[in-house]
């Protein structure tokens, strides 16, 4: 008998016409309320309070739902399928980036998306982009650190530039925008600081010194702040990919297989399952690999 109450059959001890009965009823029921329910998503979607060709269900699935959010290095790549994936989480969000025109057409890609061109590595562009978050939203609930530069090359032909380059958009740019957000971010209901680091964040790779430099302070200062604004109902992450199909790829002095490598979009999906937890919990730090491993 339980077989057939699982198959769709009458549970034991109830008479084929009471469960009959009973089904009808609930047939009635789900059916009145399927098609209201259908009735005010669809008056939902042609008023649009949640946005235009958004249903209420959507608004009802969003997890981010009224949350403000900032890219840095939103224009393309890893930054760029974050800022999306947070927008699908109904989430607004900030594109930053220093390329205006790739940076416009990102935005024309990501719904709810303002689009702001700043270096995160000066000082005063800094300011002037949390100015505009302030004027425009009041707060912010979502910093995400995702500029940065790669430059491979054996250490003996690595110039001080391409170390100044480094260190800046890695990890100067990071004590920037913190040190920026932090106002914003402590008027939120459960602020969140996740910073894109690499896994070369805890492992060294031959020809990255400047590059595995800037990203081992990276991890050394997200965790430090872990600490820091715990206190402040503030968490942090540390996003850690292994490599990513981005143009940084692109530096390689070997053949890439991208079809095996991390897609933006995966390092996205781990931003969200960190930004989704309740606030009882925090994701420290991810590490993402390609599963056929390091190139």
């Amino acid at each position: 008998m339980k077989k057939a109450w699982c198959s769709g059959g009458a549970p034991e001890g109830t008479g084929p016409s009471t469960f009959d009965f009973l089904k009808n009823e609930a047939t009635d029921l789900l059916d009145n309320k399927g098609s209201a329910f259908a009735k005010n998503r669809n008056e939902a979607t042609d008023r649009g309070p949640e946005g235009p060709g958004r249903s209420l269900l959507e608004t009802m699935t969003q997890r981010l739902q009224d949350r403000i959010a900032l890219v840095a290095g939103g224009s393309r790549g890893i930054g760029l399928a974050i800022g999306q994936a947070l927008a699908r989480e109904g989430a607004s969000v900030v594109l930053v980036a220093r390329d205006r025109r790739t940076l416009q057409e990102a935005g024309r890609q990501t719904p709810r998306a303002m689009a702001v061109a700043a270096d995160v590595a000066r000082p005063a562009e800094v300011k002037r982009l949390f100015v505009a978050v302030n004027k425009r939203f009041g707060r912010l609930d979502l910093l995400v650190n995702s500029a940065g530069v790669f430059t491979y090359k054996p250490f003996e032909r690595t110039t001080l530039d391409d170390w100044r380059r480094n260190l800046d958009a890695n990890l100067t740019s990071l004590f920037l925008t913190t040190r920026a957000a932090l106002p914003l971010l402590a008027l939120s209901q459960g602020g969140h600081i996740v910073n894109i680091l690499s896994i070369s964040s805890r492992e060294a790779f031959p020809k990255c010194s400047a590059y595995t430099a800037s990203k081992f302070g990276a991890l050394g200062f997200t965790r430090v702040l872990a600490e820091e604004l715990r206190s402040r109902k503030i968490r942090v992450t540390a996003i850690l990919p292994g490599s990513t199909d981005t143009r940084m790829a692109n530096e390689f002095d070997f053949p890439v297989k991208r079809e095996d490598l991390l897609q933006p979009e995966d390092v996205a999906e781990a931003v969200i399952a960190a930004v989704v937890q309740p606030a009882r919990a925090t994701v420290n730090e991810i590490l993402i690999t390609p599963s056929c491993g390091s190139v």
